[in-house]
């Protein structure tokens, strides 16, 4: 039977809830819970047989200022749980509430699928007993703060999901739990595929004036065209996406799907399924009913395997498969499924060194490698420079609301006179950087701040070839110490300069054998 549950309305008095407790402790009636309100108390008792029932609810009704004594089905705290029980069943994204302890006290439905383990698993289990023990919910909970669209990856599940967290804080201000909000990675990346594979980008929309630059677009408009896998090669942030999509949006293929997959942001784990799919029930938490992979999902269109040097070597030969025969094996199943892809691939990495030193295979590489087309560095195309630097400061003018328009004839200069590690991407950060500190409207040489001039005490890391670490890094704490001496002249200028106590200063100076000038 149903535990008892009563509404008892009230004026209220002094010594009322005694009353009433002794009332029920005369009968031999256990209180499981009470609650109150103004003018109303709960009570909830084990159950009893319909005659005592009637008879408890007449003595009660009988004492001093108590107005009305009824049955209710659910005490309130009960009636607020199944409220939120409700919504939390109603909602799409998972949620995951801990308390205090770092137990787990809530676990909605959509979590259990996209964590893939049911609620009687988790509930009251050890937050650290199921997630990993470095998941954001914990620094929510322990430093209190919040937190946005986090990666987290469970390995014993495959399950890859975005998290946004806080902490939940009493009236006290006291943290009493915390709360992630978790989205389906698979999601997100549908999302994600839907709006980035629509961003189509034309040979005319890429800026360059350098006959180096002209030779690369007149080559790729000349293979646009066709079928050909093409393997894009360029150091990091030259430009090779934008090639990509260009190439695409001049293909056959422009108006069906392009699918942009960066192979180093994806956990090797995850990189099978992503690529290819899986079957229902292909392992442990697998979605029900499968989910198809990225070739079937551009299936008569282009996908892009962007850092194609970093995908790991038990999947190198599943995707020579593919680009052999043509065809999509998912996990978990043996049905070769079809697929008519054009395949772009890019890398910065030096795939023939990789193939010498067996991280990488030789046949994928020629299947790969049918066009290869080569995006020169910016150092050797400072012809474009000028222009890319205009494009910049117009698009970043216009975004931080500034009126700066123009740019000194000495600050290009200096920027002409960079080498650009980071190419067209450090040049975008630099032009953003002097926009937005710049007062006025034209950018001088002083307003260029390359990546390297933020730390100017730090000196370069020696060679480490047939050095221990210890000794490169008693060298650079040397080479720290002797540029720190020459702006201060006394230990605990220095110990201050550096974060140092005056006596750890002394300490290191003996051991490098430096002795501060006198002044």
């Amino acid at each position: 039977m149903d535990k008892l549950r009563l509404k008892i309305s009230n004026i209220d008095r002094l010594g009322l809830v005694l009353d009433i407790s002794r009332a029920l402790a005369a009968r031999e009636i256990n209180i499981i819970s009470m609650e109150l309100e103004l003018n109303t108390i709960y009570v909830e008792i084990e159950p009893l047989a319909a005659l005592g029932k009637q008879s408890l609810i007449h003595e009660l009704s009988m004492i001093e200022l108590v107005t009305a004594v009824s049955e209710i089905n659910l005490m309130p705290h009960q009636e607020r749980a199944e409220q939120l029980n409700a919504v939390l069943t109603a909602v799409s994204d998972g949620i995951i509430g801990i308390d205090l302890a770092g137990r787990i006290t809530q676990y909605n439905p959509a979590a259990e699928k996209i964590v893939r383990l049911p609620a009687s698993e988790v509930l009251g289990q050890a937050f650290t007993a199921i997630f990993p023990a470095n998941s954001p919910l914990l620094e929510a909970l322990h430093a209190g703060t919040r937190y946005n669209n986090r990666e987290v990856m469970l390995e014993k599940t495959k399950s890859h999901y975005l998290s946004s967290g806080r902490p939940i804080i009493d009236k006290n201000g006291r943290i009493i739990g915390a709360v992630a909000i978790i989205k389906d990675i698979s999601a997100v990346r549908e999302l994600v595929l839907t709006v980035t594979s629509q961003l189509k980008v034309t040979f005319d929309e890429i800026l360059f004036t350098s006959q180096s630059m002209q030779r690369v677009v007149t080559f790729a408009k000349s293979i646009a065209r066709g079928e050909s896998t093409v393997l894009i090669r360029g150091e990091t942030g030259t430009g090779k996406e934008l090639i990509a999509r260009a190439l695409h949006a001049a293909s056959p293929r422009s108006k069906k799907t392009f699918v942009p997959l960066n192979c180093a942001a994806i956990p090797d784990a995850l990189l099978e399924s992503e690529l290819f799919g899986y079957e229902d029930e292909a392992f442990t938490g697998a979605a029900k009913g499968g989910k198809p992979g990225l070739f079937e999902f551009a299936n008569s269109g282009t996908i892009f395997l962007d850092e194609i040097g970093e995908i790991p070597a038990h999947l190198q030969a599943k995707l020579l498969r593919v680009l052999q025969e043509g065809k999509v094996r998912r996990i978990g199943s043996n049905r070769e499924i079809p697929v008519d892809v054009r395949v772009l691939a890019a890398t910065n990495r030096n795939l023939e060194d990789m193939i010498m030193k067996g991280s990488f295979r030789e046949d994928l590489y020629y299947r790969l490698n049918v066009i290869p087309l080569f995006i020169p560095p910016l150092r050797e195309r400072k012809d474009d420079i000028p222009l890319l630097t205009q494009f910049f400061l117009k698009r970043c003018a216009a975004r931080l609301h500034k009126e700066t328009d123009t740019i000194s004839q000495q600050a290009l200069a200096k920027l002409t006179g960079y080498h650009w590690p980071g190419n067209i991407r450090e040049l975008e950060n630099v032009i953003e950087r002097a926009v937005t500190i710049v007062i006025g409207n034209i950018i001088q040489a002083e307003h260029i701040i390359f990546d390297q001039d933020y730390s100017p005490a730090m000196p370069a890391l020696p060679q480490a070839c047939n050095r221990t670490l210890e000794e490169i890094i008693n060298e650079v704490e040397q080479e720290v110490l002797m540029k720190a001496m020459a702006k201060h002249t006394t230990s605990r200028q220095l110990g201050t300069a550096l974060g140092l106590s005056h006596t750890a200063v002394l300490k290191k100076l003996h051991k490098h054998g430096l002795t501060l000038k006198r002044s």
